[in-house]
């Protein structure tokens, strides 16, 4: 009897407490890239930084991660970014910001790099594009 009364007990327990987190949440937003400073230099199984300029437009923000997406030779290239959204106030920001994008080609030959820079209002995404020639 003591174990019917028990598991009665922990079912109660279980329905009536529902968790409603109500706090700051964060979402994972996709950000332009603004300008990149691309090396002259780029050698198989060599890391080569590559700065990466953004704006941040709100204070609310911050730098995550690169979106980084390779297709044969080409890889596409945009900044990805955790904005909080803790019920504050986000006041724009504009201020310019430098990500470094570790490179390190497996492979000799051109690589074709797309930085996102926009999507126009007929959907088309628009690039900065670079060829980097891996010889050595």
């Amino acid at each position: 009897m003591k174990y019917i009364y028990l598991l009665l007990a922990v079912g109660f327990l279980t329905v009536s407490c529902e968790a409603k987190y109500e706090g700051p949440t964060e979402t994972l937003e996709t950000l332009p890239v603004s300008q990149v400073v691309m090396p002259v230099k780029y050698a198989k199984d060599s890391i080569t930084e590559i700065p990466v300029q953004y704006i941040r437009p709100t204070v609310c923000h911050s730098f995550y991660d690169f979106y980084y997406e390779r297709s044969g030779l080409t890889r596409t290239v945009a900044i990805l970014a955790v904005k909080s959204n803790g019920g504050t106030d986000c006041p724009p920001s504009q201020l310019s910001y430098t990500a470094t994008l570790k490179f390190k080609p497996a492979d000799l030959g051109t690589y074709h790099f797309k930085f996102w820079t926009s999507t126009d209002a007929q959907g088309v995404d628009h690039f900065i594009e670079y060829d980097a020639i891996v010889n050595h």
